[in-house]
């Protein structure tokens, strides 16, 4: 939208130059060109309505000027804003920065989804609550809440559900309690029917 706007100014100020040329050097005011006319005011007095046309026409130089600035004001501003952008950081994810949550069992087995990096990820049986929604009795609306911390290559899980979470070794996660786990853990949810793996 911008580089359009850059070409319309241009093409503005290249029409008022041409005019611009006519009038300061072509006699078009009745074989008189507009720096004659002028000079005749200022020398004779001759009426203001004479020149009336050659006086409008010659302010074409200064809007002329005005379009250039804007010209180049705007790819200025263009370029200031490029390289500011460039020295922010990005807040969008790439695929490097996603962790990965696979299904092992259960309804979704075989089917991953992307963990955004330092996103809380929630994962239950309501899609209102749960980004991740598993639709069984036994998994709680909003059962657990995943976050993949790509610096470290590690995911912090929190277990909000009623029947629980439970690692390989059959334990328990403690209720509403974050804890961190490494790359390659598994968790069972529920009646431990479902299951899924966390990659980094």
């Amino acid at each position: 939208m911008k580089d359009t706007y850059s070409r319309g100014y241009k093409a503005a100020a290249l029409v008022l130059l041409l005019i611009e040329l006519a009038v300061l050097c072509l006699p078009v005011f009745g074989g008189s060109t507009a720096f004659l006319l002028l000079k005749g005011f200022w020398q004779h007095g001759n009426p203001l309505q004479h020149i009336a046309a050659p006086l409008l026409l010659l302010i074409c130089p200064a809007i002329s000027l005005f379009l250039l600035l804007k010209i180049q004001t705007s790819r200025t501003a263009d370029t200031t804003d490029k390289f500011v952008e460039d020295l922010l950081p990005h807040n969008e994810n790439t695929p490097a920065d996603c962790g990965t949550l696979f299904f092992l069992s259960g309804p979704l087995t075989n089917q991953s989804f992307p963990l955004p990096a330092y996103t809380n990820v929630f994962l239950g049986r309501s899609s209102q609550l749960c980004q991740i929604v598993v639709n069984t009795a036994d998994i709680s609306r909003k059962h657990i809440c995943l976050c993949y911390h790509a610096a470290q290559h590690t995911f912090v899980i929190t277990d909000y559900s009623a029947n629980g979470t439970y690692n390989t070794d059959g334990e328990r996660l403690i209720a509403n309690t974050s804890i961190e786990v490494p790359d390659g853990s598994v968790f069972y949810i529920g009646n431990k029917q479902t299951s899924f793996r966390l990659s980094a």
